[in-house]
């Protein structure tokens, strides 16, 4: 029989027991409460928060053939004043880009940066404009390549990569001005660099902002270039010289052949057609949605040069240019749409249906032969977005392609 004092202590140790218990569960619920409004702070928690991707936009590409190629997309983080690019692959004409991988951010509100892009065939990438970034994996991992001088253009000829440089960042680029470069090479598809012992004398001149899609350097194979900088500026209004120079040893040596605007210009370009025939654009100042220009024809590979006239392509500003055959060019540029001359630049008409945009304009075109080519501009019919034009009939018929992230 259990006496009043067995009682009464059974009753004490029970009360224990159950005050020990409500105390516990209130310590569990209060973890359990603070993990739930501080999840980061939880031991077990294995979650990561990933930041969204910004809405993109594709700025550039860089095809090596009709199909397969690169772009780079552009996009505003959210909330901030960042600016990322991302580069992505597409092996169907550029309709979708997948595999896409940060490569490089800059503060919008305080620089530039044109995103042009190349590669070499041989899995390295060259996204610069005016640092330079650089993937020897294609386009895989990407690391910023230690040059001091703002980049200006790459071309690669197979893993022979030439690279100009200029003091001058794209933020100086107003107006004329006296910009030195430096002509870099690689024999190791961008690795390691060298400066060139030789510069074609007088390139002094300078380089300038000039037009958006424009090349400077055009490389026919490992020996043969030519280098165009910007007009010399001439001050009493009379007409302006573009410097050009030719090399057919590697860099070796270089050959004065300049291009006689006939206008007074502030920028130019230039392209190559397959055959050997050069086509020169000069242009003056922009103003309102129009550019007063000149189109120059070579077939002595730049020694001499015919001047073609036509008030048709001072619509729009200068941009970059692809002389698909001695006969054969295309011409893209800011507040444009895409022109196209049939004769040598005697000749110039908008190409139907409109290809890229009067408000926003063409910035890149790209002829892999007489028939394949892409352009990329601003869209009318889809809220001026960047779009992909392509053709596969030599421009007579075009096909629009809105290109995807993914």
């Amino acid at each position: 029989m259990m006496t009043e004092q067995t009682v009464s202590s059974t009753r004490k140790m029970w009360i224990r027991l159950i005050s020990a218990f409500v105390a516990v569960a209130l310590v569990v619920g209060l973890l359990l409460a603070l993990t739930q409004v501080h999840p980061a702070t939880s031991a077990s928690s294995t979650s990561t928060t990933v930041a969204p991707r910004p809405a993109l936009s594709l700025a550039a590409i860089d095809f090596s053939s009709p199909l397969s190629g690169l772009g780079v997309f552009t996009g505003e983080s959210p909330g901030s004043l960042t600016c990322k690019d991302y580069v992505g692959k597409s092996t169907n004409g550029g309709a979708t880009f997948t595999s896409l991988v940060h490569a490089m951010s800059w503060n919008c509100a305080s620089s530039d940066f044109s995103s042009s892009l190349t590669s070499d065939g041989h899995g390295n990438v060259f996204l610069y404009g005016p640092r330079l970034y650089v993937s020897h994996d294609d386009a895989r991992t990407w690391s910023r390549d230690p040059q001091t001088e703002s980049v200006w253009d790459v071309d690669a000829v197979g893993l022979s990569v030439w690279m100009i440089e200029s003091k001058c960042a794209l933020a100086d680029m107003v107006g004329p001005s006296s910009c030195p470069i430096r002509l870099l090479e690689s024999t190791n598809g961008g690795r390691t660099w060298r400066q060139s012992l030789t510069v074609p004398q007088g390139s002094a001149s300078g380089i300038s902002s000039g037009a958006h899609g424009q090349s400077y350097l055009d490389r026919i194979n490992r020996s043969t270039a030519y280098l165009m900088l910007e007009p010399h500026s001439n001050f009493g209004g009379g007409p302006s010289v573009a410097p050009l120079w030719y090399t057919s040893d590697g860099g070796k040596t270089w050959s004065n052949r300049q291009v006689p605007c006939h206008i007074g210009a502030l920028s130019s370009v230039f392209s190559v057609a397959p055959g050997g025939a050069l086509m020169a654009v000069c242009a003056s100042q922009p103003s309102a949605g129009s550019q007063t220009k000149s189109v120059l024809e070579s077939t002595n590979g730049g020694r001499t040069w015919t001047l073609k006239t036509d008030s048709n392509i001072n619509n729009g500003y200068l941009g970059a240019i692809d002389l698909v055959s001695s006969s054969e060019a295309f011409l893209a540029g800011g507040r444009s749409s895409l022109l196209v001359t049939h004769d040598a630049g005697t000749r110039w008409r908008v190409v139907q249906p409109l290809i890229g945009s009067t408000a926003g304009g063409t910035s890149q075109v790209i002829f892999f032969d007489a028939s394949h080519g892409l352009v990329l501009g601003n869209n009318d019919n889809d809220n001026e977005n960047l779009t992909l034009w392509s053709t596969t009939d030599g421009g007579q018929h075009w096909t629009v392609e809105l290109p995807v992230a993914k």
